[in-house]
């Protein structure tokens, strides 16, 4: 852990990562985070999981955060792919809903690879992130891979 005085200069010093940002729903089921395998795909994300994004428009119900149910309106979705063994696996998460409608952030991150580098479910500490965490249904840091010198 790096105290928060010291985080410029781990950052400088490379022995911490910067999140690029934050995947949300990672313990919840719905909308396609479930499959004959899991109950909740994103309970599988680990740190160093490899994930990859993708944009699309998903029929949601605010209501429910159902797929396809009656009350469903059209929304546009980033959402988090897990790569395993070099394949394309399960939906594991979402980006929040604050980016997936702005067309200049969605497609910036659409296809690209970006790595897990903190599950928040594993911090005990900071009131901020346990609340964050709770209220999103699980919430993971990633840092995108295509700036690797």
């Amino acid at each position: 852990r790096v105290a928060s005085g010291n985080m410029s200069e781990a950052v400088l010093e490379g022995t911490v990562d910067v999140p690029d940002g934050e995947l949300a729903g990672i313990h919840a089921s719905s909308l396609g985070r479930s499959c004959t395998r899991h109950v909740a795909c994103g309970q599988e994300l680990e740190v160093s999981s490899i994930i990859r994004f993708r944009r699309q428009v998903m029929l949601v119900d605010d209501a429910t955060g159902v797929a396809g149910s009656p009350g469903a309106a059209s929304e546009t979705v980033v959402k988090a792919i897990l790569i395993e063994h070099g394949q394309k696996s399960c939906t594991v998460g979402f980006l929040s809903r604050h980016v997936a409608p702005r067309p200049e952030l969605s497609w910036k991150v659409h296809g690209q690879f970006a790595q897990i580098i903190e599950l928040y479910d594993l911090l005990d500490e900071g009131v901020y992130k346990r609340a964050k965490r709770m209220r999103n249904h699980g919430m993971a840091a990633y840092i995108l891979l295509n700036d690797i010198p």
